[in-house]
């Protein structure tokens, strides 16, 4: 299944008028063909700093304003924050 982008106005309300499950159908053949479907992407989060910010946006919880119960953190080193993100890195591939 090559990837094709000179689509006719005709192909595409082709597509566009076609039953739902035929476009579900459709789109995994298209995901399955350009995806290992038994891989599983892995992500990682790290909080480089958490709680008490100066800035109020109102809205953030992360404004020292706010008493959440979560012990207020300082802004970690970056030499840390790159060595957490080589070690994360090479489990989620690219």
């Amino acid at each position: 299944m090559p990837i094709k982008n000179n689509w006719t106005r005709e192909e595409i309300k082709d597509i566009y008028d076609s039953p739902l499950l035929d476009m579900v159908y459709r789109a995994a053949a298209v995901h399955r063909h350009h995806n290992d479907t038994g891989e599983v992407q892995v992500c990682t989060l790290l909080s480089i700093k958490t709680g008490g910010c100066p800035e109020d946006c109102a809205y953030c919880p992360q404004a020292a304003r706010y008493n959440t119960g979560v012990d207020v953190q300082a802004l970690m080193k970056k030499e840390d924050v790159l060595d957490y993100a080589a070690k994360a890195k090479p489990p989620g591939g690219k």
